[in-house]
């Protein structure tokens, strides 16, 4: 995040419009957390204390982000999204993380694999309390595409 924080830093001061990409690590195996963020959850056991931690340190770093656009003046014009790549690693009598009612996990063409929570924040555009539609990774170049006006190199299906 320090390197994406600079960089739009950087674009704001230069009046250029800025694309980042921020890809985490966190919950993929292995899950270490560190000290400061496992002592937070010190009433489970190990794994869960790194998987917890993992993820409250990778949502400290999302609110830096957010925190950093709106002191840059730019939020209202930044589209920022939010997405898992696949479901959870295990169940939940094996490993924390459950894809609740839905069947299967990682590794799965069940809606427990590839079905998967999405955001975005825009304030200047999108209201919050929006409507919910099911969506697929796939579907954000056509949109991103959408929104800066440009048309697709190509025909896709």
């Amino acid at each position: 995040m320090d390197r994406v924080v600079r960089f739009i830093e950087n674009s704001v001061m230069e009046g250029t419009p800025f694309f980042a990409t921020v890809w985490f690590h966190t919950p993929h195996l292995p899950v270490v957390a560190g000290p400061k963020y496992t002592r937070i959850y010190a009433a489970h056991e190990k794994y869960a204390q790194h998987y917890y931690g993992c993820i409250t340190a990778m949502d400290e770093q999302v609110g830096r982000l957010r925190m950093e656009l709106r002191a840059l003046g730019v939020a209202d014009n930044t589209l920022v999204t939010f997405c898992s790549d696949n479901g959870p690693e295990g169940q939940a009598n094996s490993a924390p993380g459950t894809a609740g009612h839905l069947s299967g996990r990682k590794r799965s063409l069940l809606e427990g694999g590839i079905r998967v929570p999405g955001l975005i924040e825009w304030p200047g555009k999108v209201r919050p309390g929006n409507t919910i539609i099911p969506a697929v990774t796939s579907d954000y170049l056509p949109t991103i595409l959408g929104i800066i006006g440009a048309e697709s190199l190509e025909k896709r299906p």
